[in-house]
């Protein structure tokens, strides 16, 4: 490592971090997708819970957030799609940020049907919640930037050979 130049190893380093923000942000949208898949009625039971749609939108959310999940978390790992992936995991958190704070300031006591289609009866911990999708937002934001600027640096360097 004394050969290494500081730089070098914090490029590294920060390559390193991004790689487990991304692997533990895809995990948690495939790890949430799953249960809700093998249980579109009880999860469409939870989209309810929060009072915002009901009846058949309820049931198209339902069937269709699961899919988009796990497509999405599939998707940090591909580099090629990686970056779409990113930007519409980072809508959805911000999407579950605002329900949870919007069951939290109505009182709402619901199954936020996260991990599981249908959660414990315990109440929910909004607080919890919401700093657990914050953290994820900003592991997905740090995704977003870090390949922004290696597509920056590489459109650079190719433009410096072709010159």
């Amino acid at each position: 490592m004394a050969g290494i130049s500081p730089r070098i190893r914090s490029t590294a380093f920060l390559a390193y971090l991004i790689l487990i923000g991304r692997l533990i942000v895809s995990a948690a949208f495939i790890l949430a997708a799953l249960p809700k898949i093998q249980d579109p009625e009880a999860f469409t039971a939870s989209v309810e819970g929060y009072r915002v749609v009901t009846g058949d939108l309820a049931m198209w959310i339902a069937l269709a957030l699961p899919w988009l999940e796990l497509v999405t978390g599939f998707g940090l790992l591909i580099p090629q799609i990686r970056r779409g992936s990113a930007l519409v995991i980072a809508l959805l958190l911000i999407a579950f940020i605002v329900l949870h704070a919007s069951a939290w300031a109505r009182g709402l006591d619901i199954s936020c049907g996260c991990f599981r289609a249908h959660e414990s009866d315990k109440a929910p911990d909004y607080l919890w919640l919401i700093l657990r999708n914050l953290g994820l937002l900003t592991a997905c934001v740090c995704v977003l930037i870090y390949d922004w600027q290696n597509r920056q640096d590489r459109d650079r360097r190719e433009e410096t050979h072709t010159s």
